[in-house]
């Protein structure tokens, strides 16, 4: 494809129409995002052909989605929760990797993929299940805030599991006398960041002072810094998402967060839009059909069992029953972060270009999936006794009952105005005849 000012118009309008229709229908837009990157991308009209178009566009995604979920995630908002949801995603992810050992003995997996995989569907969407819980109704505060506690560990237990994917590269891409000094200056950089954001960060002012001074410049310098962040994380070894992550974090707990969200409020959907359209074009769908069993099998694992293995360890953390339900329903998915482990992986050699297929529709799916499970698992959860005693097919037609009369409705305004069309067609045609036969 080449681009042209057009066919880029063209590619948001797509995006931004499927948004708007799933949105219309009272679904979050993301799910109209990826619907519109999968029917552009090489799997369907191959608007988007160009595999390396389609690999920059979603590398370009995901570095401006994790420079604002960085520069959203505030410290002072969970210092008092901060131990309980770091406790909880070091057992989750525990727990994944100790159900994925299983896994990986019949299936014949090798211990890089299984703890690839277990950090992979231990992270969730922080973009997603914010968007859920913004539109989930009769909410406790207490689920928000512990909702939100978690998310925030998981991006920083993320950063340490980028820095294990960088250490775990095979012997011929990296070998052992290169790892160790690799080692000594990720450990170095991690020891860095944490006194930095517990002790020193307020002394970063001094910048922010001299860049509040140029404000005519604001904006390109928050954005340049964040570009800036992505090419010396990617020089030095880490991923660019990586680094855009770092940036978004230290300016989104300095003296200027409220200047870089007043710069990044405006166009966070058109970043989460960007994002999600790469998702989508990222999807082989040959590749799925392909193997499609045992896609579905650890898409049921994802959605199901990571559900239920975050409400026995929420319960364990003794959280009330109703809070651990909506929690693990909320996180019951694959996030973002997935995606930057998978190619951070690929990049060293620690998957082969079949596994990252595997991870990136597996991932794809998930988010897609994410606001269905929530709607039906809450749906489930406000049912009577009665309901859930009845057969699956009868629960499973009150759960859909609402989209059942939405695509009622719809399906009746398609038909009226295919019989407008028609009629109104047939009438031209047949007063066409008669000028004719008059003739």
């Amino acid at each position: 494809m080449s681009w042209t000012i057009t066919k880029i118009a063209s590619v948001v309008l797509c995006a931004m129409g499927s948004g708007f229709v799933f949105s219309c229908f009272g679904y979050t837009p993301v799910l109209g995002y990826i619907i519109a990157g999968l029917l552009l991308g090489p799997s369907v009209f191959a608007v988007i052909a160009d595999t390396e178009a389609v690999s920059v566009c979603s590398e370009m995604g995901i570095i401006f989605l994790l420079f604002v979920i960085g520069q959203g995630l505030s410290f002072e908002k969970v210092k008092n929760i901060w131990k309980t949801s770091v406790s909880f995603t070091v057992a989750s992810t525990i727990g994944t990797y100790l159900v994925l050992l299983l896994v990986g003995w019949m299936f014949g997996m090798s211990h890089e993929l299984i703890v690839l995989s277990a950090f992979c569907i231990t992270l969730s969407s922080t973009a997603v299940t914010v968007k859920s819980l913004d539109s989930l109704k009769n909410k406790e505060e207490s689920v928000e805030e512990n909702t939100f506690g978690i998310l925030v560990a998981q991006d920083i237990v993320a950063l340490a599991m980028v820095l294990i994917v960088n250490l775990m590269s095979n012997e011929e891409s990296a070998p052992v006398d290169h790892k160790f000094p690799k080692f000594i200056a990720l450990i170095l950089f991690s020891i860095g960041l944490f006194i930095y954001f517990t002790r020193y960060h307020q002394h970063v002012h001094k910048l922010t002072n001299f860049i509040k001074r140029h404000v005519d410049m604001l904006s390109i310098t928050i954005f340049g810094i964040c570009l800036g962040s992505a090419v010396f994380a990617e020089i030095g070894g880490f991923s660019a998402p990586f680094g855009a992550f770092i940036a978004g974090l230290i300016l989104g707990n300095s003296d200027l967060k409220d200047e870089v969200k007043n710069v990044s409020e405006p166009i966070e959907e058109l970043f989460l839009m960007t994002f999600f359209l790469s998702v989508g074009l990222m999807v082989d769908l040959r590749f799925m059909w392909n193997h499609l069993g045992i896609i579905m099998l650890a898409l049921f694992y994802i959605t199901v069992g990571k559900t239920a293995l975050n409400i026995a360890l929420l319960r364990l953390f003794r959280f009330s029953s109703p809070d651990s339900f909506v929690i693990s329903v909320l996180l019951g998915h694959v996030g973002e972060f997935s995606f930057m482990l998978a190619f951070a992986a690929s990049n060293v050699g620690l998957i082969e270009a079949t596994e990252l297929k595997f991870l990136v529709s597996l991932t794809a799916l998930s988010l897609f999936l994410s606001p269905f499970w929530l709607i039906f698992a809450e749906r489930c959860r406000r049912l009577t006794v009665s309901a859930l005693e009845s057969s699956a097919w009868n629960l499973f037609s009150l759960v859909i009952e609402k989209e059942k009369r939405k695509l009622s409705v719809a399906f009746d305004f398609i038909v009226r105005i295919s019989k407008v069309s028609y009629d109104f067609v047939s009438e031209k045609v047949r007063y066409m005849r008669e000028i004719q036969k008059g003739k």
